[in-house]
């Protein structure tokens, strides 16, 4: 019988999961950064903040591209990197690496097979005159790949992306026979970038997309940061890119804020005799 991982163990899983990224990284000569909640955790509380359990990195989509191709070949055999391009049943627009040894069913979704408690890798793209003009097609896209996580949602999930359907103008009945990999695929196009420019952005979400535009200056040098008795990489001008996102970082949220998400339904140790 699977049992559920504590915070405390999802917390270290994840660490486990970074340390991995960090060795596979430095096989391939590749940089990632410390990014969103867990650069502010490092920042503000050399770790994890106390009610959150994820693990977030930004890395520059050329590395990216190596990351993707390579990652499952060097990497111990408890993890693997997925994304909408390595599997038709992926209904992320983000890649995520995962820790084999768990499994992880979200709120809203049908279990997915051999997924677990997960690092989000946010790609970095540069930003030019066309990534701007798109934007209003990438936020229109981000609602649509939304709608096509239909078919692998719970009868609530289904329920809960109709009324979604309703409220949103750029979203249509048709959006749902759609995989969510055809969105992704397009969101990705839209999004890419290869020329350097003075900005970058990742996709992220449909309220913050035309917002998180970073100085790529930013990203030119690292620092390591201490996190949970570790040290990880982080963009050198760390100060400024938090103040951008959060704002006065340092000024904890009111108490009642400080909850923990409870996207997922379902996180435990895998069940070894499936």
């Amino acid at each position: 019988m699977a049992i559920s991982l504590t915070l405390e163990e999802r917390k270290q899983i994840g660490i486990e999961i970074l340390d991995e990224v960090t060795r596979v990284c430095k096989i391939l000569g590749i940089k990632y950064y410390l990014a969103y909640g867990t650069l502010l955790g490092a920042v503000r509380h050399q770790g994890f903040i106390p009610w959150d359990d994820d693990i977030d990195i930004w890395i520059f989509r050329d590395d990216y591209e190596i990351l993707k191709k390579e990652f499952n070949n060097h990497c111990k055999p408890e993890f693997r990197l997925w994304s909408y391009e390595n599997r038709d049943d992926y209904p992320y627009f983000m890649t995520k690496i995962v820790s084999l040894k768990t499994e992880v069913r979200e709120r809203f979704l049908k279990q997915i097979p051999d997924f677990g408690i997960w690092l989000d890798v946010f790609v970095l793209d540069y930003v030019n005159d066309e990534n701007i003009k798109n934007i209003p097609e990438e936020v229109k896209t981000l609602h649509q790949q939304w709608c096509a996580l239909y078919h692998q949602s719970t009868i609530i999930g289904k329920i809960k992306l109709i009324g979604f359907n309703l409220i949103q103008n750029e979203t249509s009945f048709k959006d749902f026979k759609e995989k969510p990999n055809t969105f992704s695929l397009k969101l990705m196009a839209l999004h890419r970038c290869n020329t350097p420019s003075e900005l970058v952005k990742s996709p992220t979400s449909a309220k913050s997309i035309s917002k998180l535009f970073y100085k790529t200056e930013y990203f030119k040098e690292t620092v390591m940061l201490p996190f949970e008795g570790k040290e990880y990489p982080a963009p050198a001008r760390y100060k400024e890119l938090l103040t951008q996102i959060y704002g006065d970082y340092m000024q904890l949220p009111p108490k009642w804020k400080r909850k923990l998400a409870t996207h997922c339904m379902m996180i435990r140790w895998k069940d070894p005799n499936k």
